[in-house]
């Protein structure tokens, strides 16, 4: 009967013990494949303590007092079967089953526009796979990228030009398809961006739409709630582009907005532009006492007590702005050096270092008084706009007339010369300081010709000398002007001048008498003469004249004289002896 007891309670030890050595199937894991970041519930754990490995690496232990289900999430793991086993004790693997990790890819953010960087991260890619690639709407964005030996990845792309809504976002590599990679949205919306952000009233401001509907009509942007640019129309990526100039504004932020047939204001984040103060000189470039035109916007609005400055010094105080902060005011240019100068601008409430300057560029000028005149005759030369305090010349045409003269601490001068012996007709007067800053003016010399002289002596057909040579003294009237007159005089043997035996100039008095070596021959002969003032002027020829020089060879007047002699002589004889005869 021992035996027996003994043989029963043997056996059933040895139940007890396979029991415990052979383990208890779990219900199940759910699911069975899926992503990194799966949520996996295991069921029907034992009371007790527990302990969940993914490919032998525990990922969550714990306790379960009265047995029941549990989770965990599927760990960062390269795409493909991966073992998950359960132990319930710990220490005891009650369950073991295979897990597919598949492959995926998100985004952030999942909502952008234009521009915006947008980075995608892959998981469950093949372990280190290489050739990877991110396409945005079927286009590459990003390639070449490799997956850790888990599997991830991630690249950050800019959104490209897109209309607005869903847009595909999808990965594939070496490996792994685009098929097999769940695709992911990327909602784009609209957005407007300014180019410049900042300036003046007047500036001109380029506004760019993105991510509108495809080729959506009906734009509009505003400026402070104000149409400033309407039927603009999208391309068929929902981008446009208008400029616009800014309008009369306060200093300050102003917001600028858009819309269209489709896409609302609201949709639209505002871009807003700063309006700062500015001042604009009109021309931009003058001569000292030249008036001009000084505006001045982005001020506050009715700002009084504004002060305009010409490179820091006061040049007109008291200014009042208009309720949208802009004033204008005219001057006329202030005595300064050539050359660039800064108009600025403040107030108690606008300081100087806020307002955007204008540039006024001084040009040098010299002012000729009198503009025309004569040889001789005083010219005041007056300068404005050169060099402070420079060493300058004037020339007249190009030859110079006055040196040794500076400028003044205002950049003028003021000479006086004569008008030197020139040509009539226009001459240019330079000045040019040692800065390099020049001016020129116009002096007109006169162009009235003097009077035509009068021949005096000797008259046409008139014999001067008898003998072979002669140097007769021509004669004329005297003439005058006020540039000063002198003579010149032609002989020639031909009464149209073709040649000549004798030509004089710059005869200074009113005759001339030939010196023995220009002494005429005995002949016939024409003369003329005429006037010219030192300005070139010339009075014309007067008609020719002849004259005839010598009457007979001094030969012949020597046998004459020789014969007249013998015939006196013999004369003298015969009444003489006549005489006796008596």
């Amino acid at each position: 009967m021992k035996i027996k007891v003994s043989a029963a309670a043997l056996c059933l030890v040895f139940i007890s013990v396979l029991c415990l050595a052979v383990p208890v199937q779990a219900a199940g894991m759910t699911p069975t494949a899926g992503v990194v970041g799966t949520t996996v519930t295991i069921s029907d754990l034992a009371s007790g303590s527990y302990s969940i490995k993914w490919d032998g690496v525990e990922v969550k232990q714990g306790t379960l007092p009265g047995g029941g289900s549990v989770t965990f999430i599927v760990p960062d793991a390269c795409g493909g079967d991966h073992a998950v086993t359960v132990e319930n004790p710990v220490d005891n693997p009650v369950f073991t089953a295979s897990f597919s990790v598949l492959p995926s890819i998100s985004i952030s953010p999942i909502s952008a526009a234009f521009g915006d960087s947008v980075t995608v991260e892959g998981k469950g890619f093949a372990d280190a796979e290489s050739s990877i690639k991110v396409t945005y709407d079927d286009t590459d964005m990003e390639t070449g990228i490799s997956a850790s030996s888990k599997g991830s990845w991630d690249a950050t792309f800019s959104v490209p030009s897109s209309a607005k809504g869903s847009h595909t976002v999808d990965a594939s590599g070496s490996t792994t398809e685009a098929g097999d990679v769940p695709d992911v949205t990327l909602t784009v919306s609209p957005k407007i961006s300014l180019n410049p952000a900042s300036g003046g009233v007047g500036t001109s401001v380029t506004v760019s739409g993105t991510g509108f509907g495809k080729d959506e009509s009906g734009i509009r942007v505003t400026y402070d709630a104000t149409d400033a640019k309407t039927g603009a129309s999208a391309d068929s990526k929902g981008s446009w582009k208008v400029t616009l100039l800014v309008p009369s504004s306060i200093q300050g932020v102003h917001t600028i907005d858009a819309s269209g047939a489709s896409t609302t204001a609201d949709e639209v984040p505002d871009a807003t532009f700063f309006v700062s103060a500015a001042v604009k000189v009109k021309p931009e470039s003058g001569y000292v006492d030249d008036s001009i035109t000084i505006d001045g916007c982005g001020f506050g609005g009715s700002e009084s007590g504004i002060t305009i400055t010409l490179d820091g010094n006061v040049i007109k105080s008291d200014v009042t702005a208009n309720n949208e902060g802009c004033w204008t005011t005219s001057l006329a240019i202030p005595a300064c050096a050539g050359g660039s100068h800064f108009v600025d601008a403040y107030s108690a409430s606008t300081a100087a270092n806020d307002v955007a300057d204008a540039k006024l560029t001084v040009l040098s000028k010299v002012v000729i008084e009198p503009a025309e005149g004569y040889v001789g005759c005083d010219i005041m030369v007056t300068g404005t706009g050169f060099g402070i305090n420079k060493e300058l010349t004037i020339k007249y045409d190009n030859v110079a007339a006055v040196t040794k003269l500076a400028t003044d601490a205002s950049g003028n001068f003021q000479a006086s010369l004569k008008a030197p012996k020139s040509t009539g007709g226009g001459h240019n007067v330079i000045a040019a300081d040692a800065g390099g800053a020049s001016a020129s003016g116009i002096f007109t010399m006169e162009t009235t010709p003097p009077s035509l002289p009068q021949i005096v002596s000797p008259k046409d057909g008139s014999r001067v000398g008898l003998f072979d040579r002669a140097a007769p003294t021509f004669k004329w009237t005297d003439v005058s002007d006020p540039s000063g007159v002198y003579y010149s005089l032609q002989v020639s043997s031909q009464s149209d001048f073709a040649t000549t035996v004798l030509s004089k100039e710059d005869l200074v008095e009113p005759k001339y008498t030939l010196t023995d070596d220009e002494a005429l021959l005995r002949g016939k002969y024409y003369w003329r003469i005429k006037a010219v003032d030192g300005a070139g002027n010339d009075s014309g020829w007067t008609t020719s004249i002849l004259v005839k020089v010598g009457l007979m060879p001094l030969w012949a007047f020597i046998l004459i004289a020789v014969v007249a002699i013998a015939f006196i002589t013999r004369l003298a004889f015969f009444l003489r002896g006549v005489k006796r005869g008596h």
